[in-house]
């Protein structure tokens, strides 16, 4: 939408349908212009803004009745620096398309989570990650983020500012609207992803030595079989291959045990989703994972054994965010799913204690019930991030109720909606 078009409601709702909202105006700039003249108008009616990204996060991120915005077309890989690698990327990118345009550079992202709809500002700003603890987030990719404020200027935050380049680097929004992010790549590299059938027990005990083995691992527990699907990428300089096969249903062996494949990294990380669903994700330290595993294990088979839809166990590295659910400590990711027409909140509030005793923090974009006392404890660093916060945007534009119950939004003026 330009400048000059009239503005028109729209309703919004998220990629899974569990989050709706009623902005009072949902824009789509083209251009930098646009973008400033919407930000501008929207801080002169007191309004607040939030960026819906591809809206695959769970929680209620973008929800607003003021001003929505979506940065679908200001999209695309600006220039890859000849002697870093490092790329300098468009807010509204989607993931699926940053691979061709790095191979044609010889580059690529160093990690990918298994789904790649996202836009690439809203990846960074939740934390978004794939597995390995050789590899970390999208955040940890950021070497610079230019953003706009709310009066419209254009800011630059690079490694001269360590500070508040960890405070931007995982923001969910609440610092501006970011619209073009550097991020470190890699040489282009091809994958080999194996997936095998493992007893609970063998899968979990042996996972550590797998991960270490091999570039990344993960694994998937199936409740209704009580088995485990480990799937591995190990660099290769074989040529492409792999056999196409219809999505299978979720919670099913052969959605996730596939036969090998090969092929360049952004094509090899995604799988097909199209089941709507909802998730809930908590980081735990490294050293909690198999025990707080083994109990949401024993509560899906005694008290949801309805609850079929797979656990996923991942690894992450240590993070310098502010935000980071990691906290700078390695740690394991588990994630649960539920078909969102089913329910799902029972399961995910007494998987939630488990993970609270392991001393776990949630996936920003994904479903948990705290309140803001415990984000305080959980984030030592959030008075730090607070601070950045206020400088950045002193009137409180770039947030929701839903933050603002966080304590995300510190002390500001303007009203959160």
């Amino acid at each position: 939408m330009g400048r000059d078009a009239t503005p028109v409601a729209e309703p919004w709702a998220n990629w899974a349908g569990n989050v709706r909202a009623a902005p009072r105006v949902l824009l789509r700039p083209a251009s930098l212009d646009d973008l400033r003249h919407a930000v501008i108008a929207a801080a002169r009616r007191g309004e607040t803004v939030r960026v819906a990204g591809a809206g695959h996060s769970f929680a209620p991120l973008c929800a607003t009745n003021g001003t929505l915005l979506d940065l679908s077309l200001l999209t695309g890989v600006e220039r890859i620096d000849r002697e870093t690698g490092a790329a300098t990327i468009r807010a509204g990118a989607r993931i699926t398309d940053l691979g061709p345009s790095l191979l044609a550079g010889g580059r690529a992202l160093a990690n990918q989570g298994d789904i790649d709809r996202q836009a690439i500002a809203g990846a960074v700003s939740t934390g978004t990650h794939g597995t390995g603890r050789k590899h970390g987030s999208f955040s940890a990719a950021v070497r610079a983020v230019e953003l706009m404020r709310s009066d419209g200027e254009l800011v630059t935050i690079d490694t001269t500012d360590p500070e508040r380049l960890r405070a931007v680097s995982l923001s969910l929004g609440l610092l501006g609207v970011l619209t073009r992010l550097t991020l470190a790549t890699v040489p282009a590299y091809k994958l080999r992803e194996r997936t095998r059938a493992l007893p609970f027990d063998a899968c979990l005990d042996g996972f550590l030595a797998e991960e270490t083995a091999k570039r990344n691992a993960e694994f998937w527990w199936l409740p209704a079989h009580d088995l485990c699907v480990l799937k591995t990428f190990a660099e290769t300089d074989e040529e492409p291959f792999r056999t196409e096969a219809p999505e299978a249903l979720p919670g099913t062996i052969e959605r996730y045990l596939r036969p090998d494949a090969v092929d360049w990294s952004w094509r090899i990380y995604p799988s097909t989703r199209t089941f709507p669903f909802v998730e809930m994700e908590y980081t735990l330290p490294l050293s909690e994972g198999p025990a707080a595993m083994r109990e949401v294990r024993r509560l899906m088979q005694t008290q949801h054994p309805e609850c079929t839809w797979a656990v996923e166990y991942r690894t992450q590295p240590g993070e310098p965010s502010l935000l980071s659910p990691t906290q700078g400590a390695e740690s394991v990711t588990i994630s649960l799913h539920q078909a969102v027409d089913l329910p799902y909140e029972p399961l995910f509030r007494d998987a939630e204690a488990i993970f609270r005793d392991h001393h776990g923090r949630p996936h920003w974009g994904k479903l948990h019930w705290l309140d803001r006392d415990v984000i305080a404890q959980l984030y030592p660093e959030l008075p730090a991030f607070l601070a950045i916060r206020a400088g950045m945007d002193p009137e409180g534009m770039f947030t929701n109720a839903y933050l603002a119950r966080l304590g995300l939004a510190g002390d500001t003026s303007a009203p959160a909606r």
